[in-house]
C-alpha cells in the first residue's frame, strides 16, 4: 500500500506543480490584460478629447460659414442695388440724349429759319 499511496501523493504533487504553473500564467496573463485595459482606457481618453476638441471646431466653422454667408448676402445686395442704379443712370442717359437730340434738331430748325429770314432781308 506504500507503493500506491506515493504514487497517489506523487501525482497530487504534480497536479499541484500543474495547477501552481497554471496559476502563474493566469496571473501573467492578468498583468498583461490589466495593461492592455490601461492603454485602452488612455486611447479612449484621448479619442474622446479629440472628439470634442472636433466637435469645437465643427461648431466654430458653422460660425464661420453663417457669417459669410451674411457677409455675402450683403455683398449681393450692394450688387443688385448698385445694377438697378445702374439700369436707372441708363435709362435716364438714355432719355438726356434723346432731349438733346430733339433740342439740337429744334435748335438747328430755328437757326436755319433765322438764317433764312435774314437771307430774305438781305435779298429785298
Amino acid at each position: 500500500m506504500s507503493d500506491d499511496i506515493e504514487s497517489k501523493m506523487e501525482f497530487i504533487i504534480q497536479q499541484q506543480a500543474t495547477f501552481a504553473v497554471d496559476i502563474a500564467d493566469l496571473k501573467e496573463a492578468q498583468t498583461r490584460q490589466t495593461e492592455n485595459i490601461d492603454r485602452l482606457t488612455v486611447n479612449v481618453k484621448n479619442l474622446t478629447s479629440s472628439v470634442a476638441e472636433l466637435t469645437v471646431s465643427v461648431a466654430e466653422l458653422r460660425e464661420d460659414a453663417r457669417e459669410d454667408r451674411k457677409r455675402l448676402d450683403l455683398v449681393i445686395t450692394e450688387m443688385r442695388q448698385g445694377f438697378d442704379n445702374l439700369i436707372v443712370a441708363n435709362e435716364v442717359t438714355r432719355k438726356l440724349a434723346e432731349d438733346v437730340g430733339r433740342l439740337a434738331i429744334a435748335t438747328s430748325q430755328r437757326v436755319s429759319a433765322l438764317e433764312s429770314k435774314q437771307d430774305d432781308r438781305a435779298n429785298n
